[in-house]
């Protein structure tokens, strides 16, 4: 009878065993074997391409159905981002495994993106995920502008994509916001091309009168709506005036095209622009604030 109660808790313990978990990139012939779901941000053939064509940016756990992919946040890389992870039991490992590629490759932080953060916000935020940045959103239901510029107005030039134009949109965006919420190239180039975006620079003169960029704002129209995408000044005009006038001239644009109200998201902590917005009639809705959450792989 004991040697029976010993084997038996002998196989209890063999049941109980974690067996080593073997991640491994995956391959586009293995895609089919998957089970992706319907809520996905892939289907099998596209995700087919996308491991072809981003190798290193989808892994799978050997002899299972669990998977993740990442990709690059917003076109940054050097910021990755965990896009889809579809796990019952290896969502650590797989997530690991990412960390680990993003880190070889140079990325600085990694962010989660906001269906996988929606879905599994509990497991990230225990696995030492953050909140690097939490996001207000603002809505002004009117068009109604009362708004006289003090000094010399800035001048308005409509983005151009040339060599040039590209390189001083590029300097402002990086000279006006935190390292985090900078532009790639390759964003503004996406971004530009969207349907209904429109993309001003704001320039002083210098002492020989040539032109200085010192702001840009961009905006996309929906119908009757649009939404501020973008409000930049340079450091050392901030809070001289540059961003109200270019916001009063967004708004006046937005309007001629058959706006009716405007929105627009900025940081919590950037207690700056939040007044100037609500200087010009926009209200909080904090019903639509967010979180965004994510891990630092190097300085922040």
């Amino acid at each position: 009878m004991f040697e029976q109660w010993r084997q038996r808790l002998a196989g209890e313990v063999g049941k109980t065993r974690k067996e080593p978990v073997l991640v491994e990139p995956l391959q586009p012939d293995e895609v089919a074997t998957l089970n992706v779901g319907w809520n996905s941000h892939f289907n099998t053939p596209n995700l087919r391409q996308y491991v072809q064509q981003f190798p290193g940016l989808a892994w799978r756990v050997a002899g299972t159905t669990d998977y993740i992919v990442g990709d690059q946040w917003r076109r940054r890389e050097d910021i990755g981002q965990i896009t889809e992870a579809r796990s019952r039991s290896h969502r650590a490992e797989l997530v690991e495994t990412l960390l680990a590629q993003y880190t070889r490759v140079g990325c600085r932080a990694v962010v989660v993106g906001s269906d996988e953060q929606n879905d599994n916000s509990k497991f990230y935020l225990e696995a030492g995920f953050e909140e690097l940045e939490c996001i207000v959103y603002y809505e002004k239901p009117d068009m109604h502008l009362n708004y006289q510029h003090p000094g010399p107005l800035p001048l308005l030039r409509p983005l151009q994509p040339t060599q040039a134009n590209m390189a001083e949109l590029l300097e402002v965006d990086h000279a006006s916001f935190p390292w985090l919420w900078w532009n790639s190239r390759a964003e503004l180039d996406f971004y530009r091309q969207q349907e209904g975006v429109t993309i001003y620079l704001a320039y002083l003169p210098e002492a020989d009168g040539s032109p200085r960029p010192v702001g840009y704002f961009g905006f996309t129209l929906y119908e009757r709506w649009a939404h501020l995408d973008r409000l930049a000044v340079v450091p050392g005009l901030q809070g001289r005036g540059v961003g109200a006038f270019q916001l009063a001239e967004a708004i006046k644009m937005m309007s001629a095209r058959g706006t009716r109200r405007v929105t627009l998201s900025t940081q919590e902590n950037n207690l700056k622009s939040q007044r100037l917005y609500e200087g010009f009639g926009f209200q909080r809705v904090k019903s639509l604030e967010y979180s965004l959450i994510g891990k630092w792989l190097g300085e922040k």
